[in-house]
This record gives C-alpha cells, sequence and structure tokens, in this order.
C-alpha cells in the first residue's frame, strides 16, 4: 500500500513536470511555424516586388513611352521589345522566378513558357481585380495563383511613361513550393529540438519527483508516529536540510512535536493544579456564601438610607426653587432700574448736547454783535470824515463864489472884450450856487447819519450787555446739567452693580439648582442601585452556590484529565 501511494505522489509530480513542458513545446512548435509561416510568405513577397521594380527600373532606363504598333508589337521609344524577349529572360536570371510585362492588362512579354506548347504565355489578359489595384497606382500581391497548374507567389507593380502615367503590369513570381519545402524542414526541426527538450525535462521532473516524494513520504510517517500519541519521534534530517518549502515543512515539523511535548506536559501539571483548585474552590464557596449574607444585610440598610436621604434632598431642592424665584424677581427689577437709568443718562446727554449747541449759538452772536459794534463805529468815523468833506465844499464854494464876483467885476471893467468871461464868471456862480446847496444838503444828511448812528451805539451797548448776562446764565446752566449728567451716571452705575449682583446670585441659585437635582437624581440611583445590589446579592448567593456544585464537577474532569494525558509517551 506504502509503495502504491508513493508512486502515486511521484506520477502525480511527473506529470506536473512533464504535461506543462509538453504543452509548451507543442505551442512553441505552432506559433514557430505560423510565424516562419507568415515571415517567410512575406519575405518571398518582398523578393517579389523588388524583382518587379528592378525589371521595370530596366526597362525606365530606354527612352521614349511604351505603345504598341498595328502589329500589336510592344515598343518603347524607338525599341522594339516583343522582338527582345532575351532580356526580360535576363533580369530572371538562373533562379525559378518568372517575370511578365503587360501592357494594359495584357501580356505582352513573359519569361513564362505554356507547358503543353512550350510556347511564352503571351496575349492573355490578367483579372480585373488585379488591373483596377494597379490603374489605381496601387502595388498587388497574392500567395494564391496558379501558373501551369502550379501555385505561385505573386507581385504586380505599376509600369510607368516618362510622365508618370500607369500604362501597363509588371510581374514577377516564384512557385510557392520551394518556400512550403524550405517551411515544413524548418518545422520538422523545431519539432526534434522540441522533443529533445521534452525527453530532458522529463528525465529531471522524474528524478525530482522521486527526490521530493521520498521526503513527504518521511514526514507522512513522523505524522503517523505522532498521531499515536509516542511525542519522541524524530523528522529524517535529509528533509530538514532542504533549503524549499519541504525542508520549511520538515523544520516545522520539528517544531511541532517539540510545542506539543511542552504542551502535555504543561496541560499534565495543569491537570494536578486543577484538581487542587477544585478542592480549595469548594471550600471557598462555602465562606463566599456566609459573607455574601452578611453584605446582603449591609445593602439593604444602605437602601433604606438612600431613600430618606431622596426625600430630604428633595424638600431642600422646593426650598431652593422658592429662594430661585425671589433672585429671578430682583434681577427683573435690577434690569428696570438699569434701563430707566440708561434713558435718563440718554436724556442728560441729549440736554447736555443742546446746552453746548446754545452755548456756542451765543458764542456766535456775541462776535457777530461785536462785528456789528465795529462795522457801526467804522461807520461813525466815515460820517465825520463826510462831515469834514463837506465843510471843505462850502468852503470851496464861497472861495468859488467870491471868485466869480470877482471875475464879473473885471468883465464889467474889460466892456465889449470881456462878455465872454462874464458868461463864465456866471456860470461859475451858479455852479457855487448848486454846490453850497448840495454842501447843506449832505450836511443835513450828515447829521442825521450822526445821530441814528448814536442811537445804534447805545443799543449795541444794551446788547452787548444782555448777551453778557445770556452767556452768565447759560455758564450757570451748563454746570448744573453737568452735576445731574454726573449724578446720573453714579446712579447707572450703581443700579449696573445691583444687577450684576443680582446675576450673580442668580447664575449662584441655578448652580445651586442643578447640584440639589444632581444630588437628587444620585440619591436616586444611589437608592435604585441599592436595591439592585440586593437583587444581585441574592443572584450572588444563588451563583455560589453553582459554584460550589461547579467546583466539585471540576474535581471529577481534572481527573478524567489526568487518565487522557496519560495517552502520550516519550517512548
Amino acid at each position: 500500500m506504502k509503495k502504491k501511494r508513493r508512486l502515486g505522489i511521484a506520477g502525480t509530480l511527473i506529470g506536473l513536470a512533464i504535461v506543462p513542458a509538453a504543452l509548451s513545446t507543442i505551442l512553441l512548435l505552432v506559433y514557430a511555424s505560423s510565424s516562419l509561416e507568415s515571415g517567410l510568405n512575406q519575405e518571398a513577397l518582398n523578393g517579389l516586388k523588388m524583382l518587379a521594380e528592378a525589371t521595370r527600373a530596366g526597362y525606365d532606363t530606354m527612352e521614349g513611352d511604351y505603345y504598341l504598333d498595328d502589329a500589336g508589337a510592344l515598343w518603347k521609344g524607338s525599341v522594339n521589345l516583343s522582338e527582345r524577349m532575351e532580356e526580360i529572360d535576363s533580369f530572371a536570371g538562373e533562379s525559378s522566378s518568372a517575370i511578365t510585362i503587360c501592357y494594359g492588362k495584357t501580356r505582352k512579354l513573359t519569361t513564362l513558357v505554356d507547358s503543353g506548347t512550350n510556347e511564352r504565355i503571351v496575349g492573355t489578359d490578367v483579372s480585373d481585380e488585379v488591373w483596377q489595384t494597379i490603374r489605381a497606382g496601387n502595388t498587388y500581391t497574392t500567395t494564391d495563383i496558379v501558373i501551369n497548374d502550379e501555385n505561385y507567389f505573386a507581385c504586380y507593380v505599376p509600369l510607368r511613361n516618362p510622365d508618370n502615367s500607369v500604362v501597363g503590369i509588371v510581374f514577377a513570381g516564384e512557385p510557392s513550393r520551394d518556400v512550403t519545402e524550405f517551411i515544413a524542414g524548418k518545422t520538422r526541426n523545431i519539432g526534434i529540438v522540441g522533443v529533445v527538450i521534452l525527453i530532458f525535462a522529463a528525465l529531471f521532473g522524474f528524478g525530482m519527483a522521486r527526490r521530493i516524494a521520498g521526503c513527504l513520504v518521511s514526514v507522512r510517517n513522523s505524522l503517523r508516529t505522532l498521531a499515536d500519541g509516542n511525542l519522541a519521534v524524530s523528522v529524517d534530517p535529509h528533509v530538514i536540510k532542504r533549503t524549499d518549502e519541504i525542508g520549511e515543512m520538515g523544520s516545522a515539523m520539528t517544531q511541532l512535536v517539540e510545542r506539543l511535548g511542552e504542551i502535555v506536559s504543561g496541560l499534565k501539571e495543569s491537570a494536578d493544579t486543577l484538581y487542587a483548585s477544585g478542592t480549595s474552590l469548594d471550600e471557598m464557596a462555602g465562606q463566599s456564601s456566609a459573607a455574601a449574607n452578611e453584605i446582603s444585610r449591609a445593602v439593604e440598610d444602605i437602601s433604606k438610607s438612600a431613600v430618606s436621604q431622596a426625600g430630604e434632598i428633595q424638600n431642600a431642592s422646593a426650598e431652593i426653587s422658592t429662594m430661585g424665584q425671589v433672585i429671578e424677581s430682583i434681577v427683573g427689577n435690577a434690569g428696570s432700574l438699569t434701563d430707566t437709568s440708561a434713558d435718563m443718562r440718554n436724556a442728560g446727554d441729549a440736554s447736555a448736547a443742546t446746552m453746548r449747541e446754545l452755548s456756542d449759538s451765543n458764542d456766535r452772536t456775541t462776535e457777530a454783535i461785536a462785528r456789528i459794534a465795529k462795522q457801526i463805529r467804522l461807520t461813525d468815523t466815515s460820517i465825520q470824515k463826510i462831515s469834514e468833506a463837506a465843510s471843505l465844499i462850502t468852503y470851496i464854494t464861497d472861495q468859488t463864489s467870491l471868485l466869480a464876483l470877482n471875475a464879473s467885476i473885471e468883465s464889467a471893467r474889460a466892456g465889449e472884450a470881456g462878455k465872454g468871461f462874464a458868461v463864465v464868471a456866471s456860470e461859475i456862480q451858479n455852479l457855487a450856487v448848486q454846490s453850497d446847496e448840495a454842501a447843506t444838503e449832505i450836511q443835513k444828511i450828515v447829521r442825521t447819519l450822526q445821530d441814528e448812528s448814536e442811537e445804534t451805539v447805545q443799543a449795541m451797548r444794551v446788547a452787548e450787555t444782555l448777551i453778557k448776562e445770556q452767556q452768565e446764565k447759560l455758564d450757570d446752566t451748563k454746570m448744573r446739567f453737568d452735576a445731574v449728567n454726573s449724578g446720573i451716571t453714579k446712579s447707572k452705575e450703581g443700579t449696573e452693580m445691583i444687577r450684576g449682583n443680582a446675576d450673580v446670585c442668580d447664575s449662584a441659585r441655578a448652580q445651586v439648582m442643578e447640584v440639589i437635582t444632581n444630588l437628587s437624581a444620585i440619591s436616586q440611583q444611589n437608592a435604585a442601585s441599592a436595591e439592585q445590589t440586593t437583587a444581585s446579592m441574592q443572584e450572588l448567593n444563588a451563583t455560589i452556590n453553582m459554584l460550589a456544585e461547579v467546583a466539585g464537577s471540576l474535581k471529577t474532569l481534572s481527573g478524567e484529565l489526568n487518565q487522557k494525558m496519560g495517552f502520550f509517551r516519550y517512548q
């Protein structure tokens, strides 16, 4: 049975080594064959394209256009190409490649010979598909065309005149059998190499599988010994020396055996200790039950005290609530008083501002009256000067009148010659009379102005006296308003202080209420907790009784555990 399982493991490992290698080799062979065939096909077509372009370039060295004569022969300028077939043969050389030149889509020059008649294949047409591609100026390639009952690789390129117009086709072809045979040979070589690699992989996998299977069987035998309860098991050193996962498994197996031995020894000691602890626990359970009864009675007394305390705290809370209502009333009255003081302060400030404005207005009135008085004095001075000027005019008038009289006398003495001067003297006399009348009128006006100015000056003096008295009364009123405003300010500060103290009292009242409420809640919680504790102590008594029963069961289990631990041995 053991040999069969070992061979089964080895076979599985060999399969894991060989099957992927075989699949890889087959896939590589298929891919290489496909790639080789595709690459060689493309290389063959590229060679045919170069051959066709080289042939076209050889003919392009001749001057002139391609054309057909009446007999259907193909010409290039002055050269008859149909009579020089050997030239197209020279482009093909000794190779198996075939070359054809078509004018339009009709074959005119070719190296292909009909296998039945042994004549060159000319006069036939290429397919319309090829001709449409060439006429568009493109190259046409194919790997599937039959010529003389044989498959060819073919490349068609446009044949152009010097003006680059497409007039025909240059064909280059090669039998596909040569490429096929070359590909088949390469594929055979790749297959041989793949088989050799597969054989080496199988041999190497078989050897590695045997070694790995041997290590696994050794580990399995050690596990079986351990499963029988023998802790003296050891792992094959060759397994532990390995540097792969199997070596790590062997090391882990060794550590498991060592750790399991320590655990079993510890469990045996723990079982003995558990037996002794069960005995002690049974004795302690009885003592705990008695102590629990004493605690239960103490908790009942605490519960009664807590209920009484809760009632007293509720009475205190009611008294504090009444005191809080009184404090709230004081706070409300202090707030109203503060608002009234603020209104008085605002009114006092407004009155003071009005008094300041009135004082400023009175100052401006005093200044205006002073300026008017100054102006009146200046006016009186001007009137004095006008009076002096009027006196001067009167004096001048008297002198002019005297002068006019003298002129009249002198003109009378002069007789007829002084008549003109007499007229002037008469006019001067008239002017003097008018000036005298005007001076007299000015004197009257000046006297009137002087009288009015004197009355105005006296009125201004009375006004100055009244303004001065008004200013003194305003200053006295301003001082009284300042005293009233100061009193209002002190009253407001005192009221705000009272309100602040009342707020502090109200805050303290709220805190006391909160504390009393918390104490009431705590006392109620304590009472409830005491009741719960009493119930818990009763449950604890029942639990302790159950614990005593469990302690007895624990002693029995510890004895059974000692018996079961005897399964493990070190031999």
